[in-house]
């Protein structure tokens, strides 16, 4: 028996876990139960380790425009504060508004194309969170530029800062929807892997590329930094903020990567102020009384 737990240990185990829960998989006799196979028990371990706040499913994401994304093998979203729509309880008839959705994900066994993970991704990534204009600033005789308000995920509170500040999905990695995709192995020579990857991203455009690529094997993907002089490169959000990107064997560290990724986004990321839901429910988010009422005085 041991003195003390290590976390680190027992997150290692997961992975360990998931590795033979994809190998189990593969007795299934259709593609579908071979999904399903691998897919629960990967939403149910990141649903075990990740805070509180953040909530494990499947299925499609939605904006208030009319866009839906293609099916999504799992979905984090915010557990406090996003609705789900699910006809029947089914997976591929549940839907997210994309104002409360967090990251996105794809389970592969064997990842030998990327073509869909980068579809998926984008399709995602094309959905638009509504925005709350600003009014006007208030004439103080002091020059003010207005904000787009954000929130930061979990939190129902809305702020509005500098024009700097403001929300802006399109340039902003931390204002997207974060995209991952999780593998039980490579399937590829990482240098045909990496070709891959470039290739698709500069095809589809880097805000609407995958953030991270992880095998259960170790395997890890992900955009960085590079200084002029080459020393000490960054991990990067997204392409947006990268100059290459990075692939890396790192034994039994690929889950782990994942994880820690996403804890920093859910600390960091933002999203949409609240009134965004409402344009679910009614339309434009508004709710209005059809004139034809008979009104009585009191």
């Amino acid at each position: 028996m041991k003195e003390s737990f290590d976390s680190i240990a027992y997150t290692i185990g997961i992975g360990q876990e998931l590795v033979f829960n994809f190998e189990k998989a593969g007795f299934a006799t259709t593609s579908g139960q071979v999904g399903s196979a691998k897919e629960v028990p990967t939403r149910e371990k990141l649903e075990q380790l990740l805070p509180r706040g953040i909530a494990v499913g499947s299925g499609c994401v939605i904006d208030s425009f009319g866009s839906t994304s293609r099916q999504m093998d799992v979905v984090l979203y915010e557990k406090d504060f996003c609705p789900v729509y699910s006809i029947n309880r089914d997976p591929q008839t549940t839907y997210y508004p994309c104002e409360g959705v967090i990251a996105v994900g794809e389970i592969k066994s064997t990842l030998k194309d990327l073509n869909d993970i980068f579809s998926k991704a984008a399709s995602v990534k094309r959905l638009r969170r509504y925005i709350k204009l600003p009014n006007d600033p208030p004439a103080t005789g002091i020059e003010m530029e207005a904000s787009v308000a954000f929130r930061k995920y979990g939190s129902p509170i809305g702020m509005a800062g500098a024009k700097s500040e403001a929300y802006n999905q399109d340039m902003k990695p931390l204002d997207q929807i974060f995209s991952f995709s999780l593998a039980g192995a490579l399937g590829l020579s990482p240098q045909t892997f990496c070709e891959q990857y470039v290739g698709f991203a500069k095809h589809i455009g880097y805000e609407f590329s995958p953030n991270l690529i992880v095998t259960l094997e170790g395997g890890i993907l992900c955009p960085i930094m590079v200084p002029p002089d080459r020393h000490n490169p960054a991990i990067a959000r997204s392409l947006l903020e990268a100059n290459n990107i990075y692939y890396v064997k790192n034994p039994n560290g690929g889950f782990q990567f994942l994880l820690s990724r996403l804890y920093e986004i859910y600390r960091s990321g933002r999203t949409v102020e609240m009134c965004a839901f409402d344009r679910y429910i009614v339309k434009d988010g508004k709710v209005t009384l059809p004139p034809s009422g008979t009104c009585m005085e009191l």
